[in-house]
Formats: C-alpha cells, sequence, structure tokens
C-alpha cells in the first residue's frame, strides 16, 4: 500500500507544461520511483482530462497502479493493483482519497513467515473457497501429523484463518473437545501493514497461489511527508 501512496505524492511534485507531455512524464517519474519501492514492472495511469489543469490544482479524478510484484523488507505480494478516485495530493501535508480499491495475492509462504509459524507448517487451498493447514501436533503424548480446513475471514486490517475439522494424518477426523484443544495451533492471524487510515480488507479468496486479498476505503488519507 505504501508503495502506491508514492505514486500519488509524485504526482503533487512534479509540474512541467503540455497535458500529454505533462501525463508521459509524470507517470515516468512515478514508475520509476515505485521501482526503488519495491515494485516490479509497475505501470501508472491517470484518468480524467485535461491532465494539466488536474496537476496544477493538485487533484486528481483517478490513479491507477498495477505491477507483478511487490518485494520489500516489509513483505510480497503478487498481482498488484490499485486504483484512486478523487486525490487531493497538495505539495507537503495531509494527502487525501475520496475512495480506493486494490487487490494482490499474498503467497501462503509469504503468510507463514509473516506469523512467525514454525518450521514444517504448510499452508495452502482446499478448494471451496478454503485453507489447509498441515503441521505437527501433540495428541495424548504423541507427535502426530495433522491437517485442518479452515475459513479465512478479513477482520479489519487482519486476515485470520479458522479451522472448521481437524483430522489425523491417517484420515481419522477429531471431534468434540479434542478437535478444540487443537484449534488454536491451526488457526492463527496475518496483519497487513502499511494500511494508511481508512484502508481496510474486504474479501480474502484462497486461490492456488495464496491469498487473494481485495482492500478498499472511503475517506482514505495519510501523510505525504512519510513517503519523502
Amino acid at each position: 500500500m505504501r508503495t502506491f501512496l508514492v505514486a500519488l505524492v509524485v504526482l503533487a511534485l512534479l509540474g512541467v507544461a503540455g497535458d500529454r507531455v505533462a501525463h508521459r512524464m509524470v507517470t515516468d517519474e512515478a514508475e520509476s520511483r515505485l521501482a526503488a519501492e519495491g515494485l516490479s514492472e509497475p505501470t501508472v495511469e491517470v484518468g480524467g482530462f485535461p491532465f494539466l489543469d488536474q496537476l496544477l490544482r493538485r487533484r486528481f479524478d483517478e490513479v491507477r497502479v498495477e505491477a507483478t510484484s511487490l518485494r520489500t523488507d516489509r513483505g510480497e505480494a503478487r498481482d498488484i493493483s490499485a486504483t484512486a478516485f478523487d486525490v487531493a495530493a497538495p505539495s507537503d501535508g495531509q494527502v487525501n482519497v475520496g475512495r480506493f480499491s486494490g487487490r494482490g495475492t499474498i503467497t501462503y509462504a509469504e503468510v507463514l513467515r509473516q506469523v512467525g509459524a514454525e518450521e514444517g507448517v504448510r499452508l495452502e487451498s482446499a478448494g471451496d473457497g478454503m485453507v489447509r493447514v498441515r503441521r505437527e501436533v501433540t495428541v495424548l503424548g504423541q507427535t502426530l501429523t495433522a491437517s485442518a480446513e479452515g475459513r479465512v475471514e478479513p477482520r479489519g486490517r487482519r486476515i485470520r484463518v479458522v479451522p472448521t475439522s481437524v483430522e489425523l494424518g491417517d484420515g481419522s477426523e477429531l471431534a468434540g473437545q479434542l478437535a478444540s484443544e487443537l484449534d488454536d495451533q491451526f488457526s492463527f492471524t496475518f496483519r497487513l501493514r502499511d494500511l494508511p487510515r481508512g484502508v481496510v480488507v474486504r474479501r480474502v479468496v484462497p486461490a492456488e497461489g495464496g491469498l487473494v486479498v481485495s482492500l478498499s476505503g472511503t475517506d482514505v488519507s495519510f501523510d505525504a511527508a512519510v513517503l519523502r
């Protein structure tokens, strides 16, 4: 999210003459800075006309950013797209976005890394909108391999994996008190970092390559100074 906001700040800082030339120069610069922030193959497009008038007013009808991946010391994501509408981007101070939507895929390995999962824990798609967690557990004094299917729930700025069934490696399903006691070993919460005020997780869809996370927000604001 932070890298997308870099593009908005760039739009506010640059000023050139000629509408088409201005659009190309500003978006080129924004893409260059996004690449420096860790986005691979970023593209920036600004909707609305005339562009130069938007630039002079420092207010943009629509700003779209896409990238194949993001890699920073804060985390990784793939297939990123984001759109901001009614963007007020002053040269300093508070940047405001009337409406924001975005989407990206967080790999299962990245989710496990972020939550500090133990070595050997696996997370994958189980189909039908569910995920499967595999790990070793201790049952009646014995260490066994077990797995749990669960649903993935958006919770504000977090994503929660909630197990719905647990079974041992031989396929026998656990129930009752024993299954309840193991639930904590198969549930975890993943927090999305750097989300500005007003942006939350709206939907999470487990896919083959990871969790497809959709974000949205209205009246989003952030301090432009943190992106310089």
